[in-house]
This record gives C-alpha cells, structure tokens and sequence, in this order.
C-alpha cells in the first residue's frame, strides 16, 4: 500500500582520525541519488511518502512545495498537505427498480477535502482529513451516503516503532479509514459522495514480505450538519487483515479474520442482536498473461438468538492481450454467498459483506443490489484506446441463492423481502465506462448501466422496473 518509499537518509559523524585522513586525500564525489517517481494518488492519502522531496532537486512542479515542507534543518520533522475536489453527476431512471420517489433529472454531488500530514520525527505523526460532502437536486433529498457538510474524516496521531529487523510497527490512534485486499468485505466506500470512517486504534506491521493490521473499532454515524458525526456505539468491529507477497505467483496471499458485534441487525427474517466472525482467505496475482484474484470466506457467531453459519465466494480470473492493439483485457467473475433457510429454529445463513466497497459491481457505481444470498456470473472487457484513456464493458446476472431470504443492499440493508416468493432470478446488469486521466491530477469519467429486472422483481408487490443510470465525474486531486 501507498506511494514508492524513499531510502532513509543516513548521516556519518566523523571521528578525529578520518578528518586527517580526509585532509590528506581528496575524496571522489559522492553518486547522488536519483529522484524517485512521485507516488500515485491512493484512497488512502496517508499512505503516500513523500519524504523524497527533501532533495530540493527532486521538486519538478509547483504543488511539491506543499507536499514537503520542512520544519527543522535535519528534514526529519515536515508537513504535507493536499486534497481532492470531486463533481459528480448522478442520474436514475426508476431508482430502486421504480421504489420511493422518483427523479428524472438526476442530481449534482459534490465532496471536497483536504489533509495535513505533519511528521515530527522520532516515528511520530499527526494525520488530519476534513470533507464536505454536497447534494443538490434530489427528488426526496440526500441519502445519508449523499450528505455530510463538513465533517471529520480522518484523525489519528501515530507512532512508529523499529522494532523488527526488517521493519516496523505502527500504532494509531482516533478516527482512520481501512481499505483490505479487494475491498469485498472492508474498503473506504469510494464510490458514494461521503466515505466510511472508524474511530478506535489500530496497529500496523510491516516486516519484509508481510503486511498485516489490527484493529479495535466503532463506526462513524454520518450526518448532514457541521461537525455532528458520533462515534456508532451500537456497533463495535475488530480484526486482523495480513498479506504477504509471494513473488513467485506474481501477486501475494491473504488471511483475515474480522469481527462485529452489532446490536441493532435487521435482516429478512428478524430483528436482533448480531455476533459474526468471519475467517477468509485471498490468493491475487499475475502470471504472463493471467491474472486472478480469488476470495473465500466464512461466518459463524449468533444472531438474535440464533446460530449463524454463512459464507461467501468470490472469482475475478482476466486474460491480458498485450500483444493486440489497445492491451483488451478480458474476464470471466462468478460469486456465490449464502442467504438463509428461514427454517424455525435452524441456523441463521444470510452472509454479511461488512463494510464493502462502493461500487461492487461493473464499470457504474450503481450498486443496486448488494452480495447477500446471491449468485453471480459476469464478464467483462476493458480496452487502453491510449495509455490514459481506458473502456470497459461489463455484464452481469444476479439470483437469489436462497429462496427464503430477500434482496439487501451494500448496507445490508433489505430491499425486497423473499416472503412468498418463489422466483429466483433477481435480473441482469450490463454496464460501460470511460476513464481519462488527463494529467496526474484531473481524472474524467463517464458510465451508463441498464438493469433488466427479473421475475423476483417483476413478480414482488413492490414496483420491479428496469433502471437505467448515467454519471459523469470529474476528479481533481493535489
């Protein structure tokens, strides 16, 4: 994770002996070191390094005068400061398959932030992030994802320790953000207008091919007024997320275990209180042409009195032809997660993402449906018609796994109850965009997605219409 890291900077005192030494010969100049390449921009933005500007002559335009400023003359003690202003677009053609109020016109979203990142040497640091996150023109008024005037993304104070051989431990402490392997079950939701954040502490090793994060958290309750976003004490959310680089499959493995204690849980079947565990394992990489990335994991704990045994899967396997013109790159993704049997007194089955990314399926950020008691089969085709312009194309079909559990959300939240209904087939999405990242800091897209209701929607008391949607974005970061 984060930007090229830059070589620490050793400093020599010299003994008595070598000035005389140094006096009497003449030394060759030292070879300089050459100027890395500035990090790309990460969700993360504490995860980017830019220490290297400490070298004067590695600043090559006017905005590293912000991403380096020095406090001391050793250059061990320096803040940096950035941020992000996103415009977006946003436009439905029957919204929740033609459920609640209804918007032909679309409506503008808009987030802006900014961060200091303030090193003070010895291992020690202070991250700061604030939003503000706007929606105009909604019909029915902002979601809670939609709105956030301004408020506290990020805010932790860190310290880090050499104390492994081959690397370090970090520890954090306040409110931070995660983003885990693929983001199937832990991610920053990027793709809404306000993100996902988590007050608590966390420690972070990195120690030669291992990467790994623990953590003891709560949720952060977005609102829409200034400076009004509590910590979610209902909900506490703990773990740990290791990788570890396995240069021989060109990519690295995962094993995680994540925990939630949510005492205020609705699902299909009941309200209640929910304990779940979940042990899961990653395996990603690229070997010559193929690449993949294949997720497995499992639940057990309680809910509302209930025993809970879930579980999830999830496949993306690409071929890459770099030999063609544009380098297409075609996919086959297929994933399968539990939903329960609605049987009296049996286990309780619907599998829980946690906190997944935003847009989790295809080119769009539409995320009508969410990976709960679901089986998918898609494809995909992304294209470089330059080296910054790409296109993809993607198609998907959803069913329900179980047939006595319902539809949910992102949020795990249920969209459509399974109760006296049979049918299985939830529907098909296709979906197509375009990316242009016109300089490192401007991005533009545009993506259009169609969803073709099945006879679960169509069939249900609740309107089940075909949707269509459309986004035009532009994103500049600094």
């Amino acid at each position: 994770m984060g930007g090229p890291m830059s070589p620490q900077t050793k400093h020599w005192v010299p003994s008595s002996l070598s000035v005389v030494f140094l006096g009497m010969v003449a030394t060759p100049a030292l070879a300089q070191t050459p100027c890395p390449a500035p990090p790309s921009y990460q969700l993360l933005r504490q995860d980017e390094d830019y220490s290297y500007l400490r070298d004067t002559a590695c600043r090559r335009e006017p905005l590293d005068a912000i991403k380096f400023i020095p406090l001391n003359a050793l250059g061990d003690q320096y803040l940096t400061l950035g941020g992000e202003a996103r415009e977006w677009y946003e436009g439905f053609r029957n919204a929740n398959w033609g459920a609640g109020p209804q918007d032909s016109n679309g409506y503008l979203l808009q987030r802006l932030s900014s961060y200091a990142d303030l090193h003070l040497g010895n291992g020690i640091r202070l991250f700061g992030q604030v939003s503000s996150a706007i929606e105009s023109g909604r019909n029915g008024g902002p979601r809670p994802i939609d709105e956030d005037r301004l408020w506290v993304e990020e805010a932790f104070a860190e310290i880090k320790l050499p104390v492994l051989s081959n690397g370090d431990v970090a520890f954090r402490v306040g409110r931070q953000q995660f983003q885990f392997g693929s983001g199937r079950l832990v991610d920053v939701r990027e793709g809404p207008n306000v993100r996902l954040a988590f007050d608590g502490f966390s420690a972070i090793l990195d120690d030669g091919p291992w990467h790994a994060t623990a953590f003891v958290t709560q949720p952060v309750l977005n609102r829409p007024q200034i400076f009004d976003d509590p910590t979610d004490r209902r909900t506490t959310f703990w773990g740990l997320y290791s990788t570890r680089t396995i240069a021989s499959i060109g990519g690295g493995l995962d094993l995680y275990y994540l925990g939630i204690n949510n005492r205020e849980a609705t699902f299909d079947r009941d309200a209640g209180r929910e304990i779940r565990h979940t042990l899961g394992a990653r395996v990603f990489g690229r070997k010559g042409h193929w690449d993949y990335d294949w997720e497995l994991s499992y639940q057990a704990g309680s809910f509302a009195g209930l025993p809970l045994s879930a579980y999830g899967f999830g496949a993306d396997t690409g071929y890459s032809f770099d030999s063609l013109r544009f380098a297409p790159r075609v996919s086959v993704r297929a994933g399968a997660t539990s939903g329960d049997s609605g049987r009296a007194g049996g286990s309780f089955g619907t599998f829980s993402p946690l906190f997944p990314s935003g847009i989790y399926f295809g080119q769009a950020a539409i995320s009508l449906n969410g990976p709960s008691n679901m089986l998918r089969l898609g494809g995909s085709l992304q294209a470089h018609l330059t080296p910054s312009v790409q296109v993809g194309i993607d198609f998907d079909w959803f069913w329900r796994n179980s047939l006595d559990d319902g539809v949910y959300g992102l949020g795990v939240n249920l969209l459509r109850s399974g109760n006296d209904n049979r049918e299985r087939y939830i529907g098909s999405q296709p979906s197509a965009s375009v990316k242009w990242h016109a300089t490192p800091h401007l991005d533009l897209s545009m993506a259009y997605a169609y969803f073709a209701a099945g006879p679960f929607l169509t069939h249900s008391a609740t309107p089940g219409r075909n949707v269509q949607y459309l986004s035009a974005v532009v994103d500049y970061k600094f």
